[in-house]
């Protein structure tokens, strides 16, 4: 109603404001014709049929008031019926609202939700592919046994752990016994291959392990000094004095010849060289000239 009562005001607003007016010669007065009804004139059997229809009006207003009164008081006061037994759509699908677990995009500074992490089984592993996994593509599995082996032509390295070649084998068989060792050299005496060094490397002096020469030098320089060096002496590694270098009086370190020099000309006289040994816990110098 309130609408209907905008729409008509805004006719009505129309009408008043932006209607162009009317000729007044057209609507100009002219005098009513209508009849009029001498209410003397009705009988009393008239008037009292519209009283009667007046009141019938009226007896039927206050039924259709009553009759909404008590509509509108049923539907307030009604309870709902109890609930049934059937179960509700969250029992039946799954409904219910669940956390979704979200990260925060770094470039947009935004939540996004994470996709769904799933966990998958790890694949069974036969004998055959374990035993490859531990000593490489050239293993094999032995079923009997329920072991692992190696094709032909390879062997187990003893340090590496994989099926290689034989040769490479016994050169690993020996570098673990003996480190720095390979398996190159036949013993004439026996006839068969022995561990040895490899060239360029050299046995310690107890046959435990195969040393480059620069390890040996090394070695020397820092039990006796800068200027000591590795020989062999009745076929022991042993260490010396090398070119410009002395056996100090002691013979624990090396020392610059210079140095020997200047001693002997400080303690014999001008020109005066150290010999080249130690007696009586001196240098023995050359006479001077």
């Amino acid at each position: 109603m309130e609408h209907k009562d905008k729409k008509l005001k805004l006719d009505l607003d129309f009408l008043g404001e932006g209607a162009p007016k009317k000729s007044e010669k057209k609507w100009s007065h002219q005098p009513s014709h209508k009849s009029t009804v001498d209410e003397s004139t009705m009988s009393d059997g008239v008037k009292w049929t519209q009283g009667a229809i007046a009141l019938g009006v009226l007896i039927i207003i206050i039924a259709v008031s009553a009759s909404s009164g008590d509509s509108n008081s049923t539907a307030t006061t009604n309870t709902l019926p109890p609930p049934s037994n059937s179960e509700s759509l969250n029992d039946i699908f799954d409904t219910s609202e669940t956390d979704v677990e979200v990260e925060t995009d770094t470039n947009t500074n935004s939540y996004v939700p994470v996709a769904e992490k799933t966990q998958t089984t790890p694949a069974v592993q036969t004998p055959l592919e374990i035993c490859q996994e531990r000593n490489g593509y050239n293993a094999t599995y032995d079923s009997a046994t329920n072991s692992c082996g190696c094709a032909a032509g390879y062997s187990l390295g003893a340090t590496s752990q994989q099926c290689v070649k034989f040769t490479v084998a016994r050169d690993e068989s020996c570098a673990s016994q003996w480190p720095g060792t390979s398996f190159l050299k036949v013993d004439l005496t026996e006839g068969k291959n022995i561990c040895d060094c490899e060239v360029g490397s050299y046995w310690d002096n107890g046959r435990t392990a195969c040393y480059s020469l620069s390890s040996f030098n090394q070695s020397c320089v820092n039990s006796y000094g800068t200027g000591a060096y590795s020989t062999t002496e009745d076929g022991k590694r042993v260490c010396d004095c090398g070119y410009g270098y002395d056996w100090d009086i002691e013979g624990n370190s090396c020392v610059s010849t210079a140095s020997i020099n200047a001693i002997c000309e400080k303690d014999v006289g001008r020109n005066s060289r150290y010999a080249g040994y130690v007696e009586g816990g001196k240098y023995i110098c050359t006479e001077p000239y």
